[in-house]
């Protein structure tokens, strides 16, 4: 496990018992806030392990970097948009966790929210992608795409291992 690309599990334990025990339904309780704050400073860390990551395999050279880097620059703001979406999800789930099981219209709308979000990000992914191909050669736009595969894979496994599945 890479340092700067785990997420803690403490972090998204204490979202889910946040919003499990709270008993707010519908508003934001202190506890709730402070993980979701918690769990998005540490997606700032991620992001620019990301960059750092990124920068130190695809070795531009200048010129091509100064194209790049605006187009990957966007992508990751197009990600914290969709990450916020994944977390308002997160915390409905956990709110729902909270009654002891989720009826079939509640599990409907979760699944539904939760495959917007995947094909969001693989439409995300696919623009920036088709972007940077503009700037990169094709060898380049591949080892990106590589890249950000394997360390949306790792983030994502990590994070879900510590979701409690639908009962």
């Amino acid at each position: 496990m890479r340092p700067g690309i785990r997420i803690r599990r403490l972090a998204v334990m204490t979202l889910c018992a946040a919003l499990a025990f709270g008993g707010h339904a519908h508003a934001a309780t202190p506890e709730e806030d402070a993980a979701i704050s918690l769990i998005r400073e540490q997606f700032k860390d991620v992001d620019l392990r990301r960059v750092i990551e990124v920068s130190g395999k695809m070795k531009l050279d200048e010129h091509t970097s100064k194209r790049f880097w605006p187009i990957y620059q966007s992508y990751l703001m197009d990600i914290v948009v969709m990450r916020d979406r994944q977390l308002g999800n997160l915390s409905e789930y956990a709110r729902q966790l909270n009654a002891g099981w989720i009826d079939d219209p509640t599990a409907r709308a979760s699944l539904a929210r939760s495959l917007e979000l995947e094909q969001a990000k693989l439409d995300a992914r696919q623009r920036m992608i088709r972007k940077a191909g503009e700037v990169l050669s094709p060898t380049q736009a591949l080892r990106l795409y590589q890249i950000e595969l394997t360390m949306d894979v790792a983030i994502r496994s990590r994070l879900l291992e510590q979701i409690p599945p639908a009962q």
